[in-house]
């Protein structure tokens, strides 16, 4: 009888020792399970984060792209044309007509407001040529604005990619729109460019990106 008992005792010991080390065993994988979502999550953010921040330097570059693109189709339906009375050519945009006005002086026109213009002087370049008629450019803009002083303008050709040099612009405001003078060298010429526009100053920046492309 007693060794039954003690059959049954031992029987009864491993059934739960059993148990327990199965309950143990459930608890654990559980843990590890927890243990891994929480560094999981962890993991996708910084694959989320550089995927965003890929994307982004993906969309400046292609800002950057478009803009140089903009930048050179500007001109692109210009017209090289070649001066009848002085030796360059400059390319001409549609809406806008060069003629000689004078020995020396030509005028580069809006066809829909004649009133908007050009005038263009070009010269070969030598000493003490550039500052006499830098002087002589302030008091022609002082002159059509009555004795306006004119202010001088610093984003004028800047960034040129014509081959543009010693640039000076000025400008005054007068009854009639803006005056506005610019002087630069290109090669061996001294161009002069002085722009009448209208009153809203629409044509500016159309007469000073054919004015850089004088060659």
């Amino acid at each position: 009888m007693k060794i039954k008992f003690k059959i049954l005792y031992t029987g009864l010991a491993a059934t739960l020792l059993l148990a327990a080390c199965g309950t143990e065993s459930n608890n654990e994988e559980p843990a590890k399970e927890k243990q891994e979502q929480s560094v999981n999550p962890s993991e996708e953010s910084s694959t989320d984060e550089s995927t965003t921040t890929d994307g982004t330097e993906e969309s400046g570059s292609d800002d950057s792209e478009t803009s140089s693109s903009d930048s050179s189709d500007e001109l692109a339906d210009a017209t090289l044309t070649e001066s009848d009375e002085q030796p360059y050519a400059l390319k001409v945009l549609p809406g806008y007509t060069l003629t000689s006005e004078e020995p020396g002086r030509d005028s580069l026109y809006s066809n829909t407001n004649e009133s908007a213009f050009m005038r263009i002087e070009t010269k070969t370049a030598e000493d003490g040529l550039y500052d006499y008629l830098a002087e002589n450019m302030q008091e022609v803009l002082k002159a059509s604005s009555d004795g306006v002083e004119p202010e001088e303008v610093n984003d004028v050709y800047t960034n040129s990619n014509e081959g543009v040099s010693n640039v000076q612009a000025f400008k005054v405001e007068t009854a009639t729109g803006p005056v506005t003078g610019v002087l630069f060298e290109k090669g061996d010429m001294i161009v002069r460019l002085t722009i009448f526009d209208a009153q809203d100053g629409e044509f500016t920046n159309d007469f000073l990106k054919m004015g850089e492309t004088i060659q």
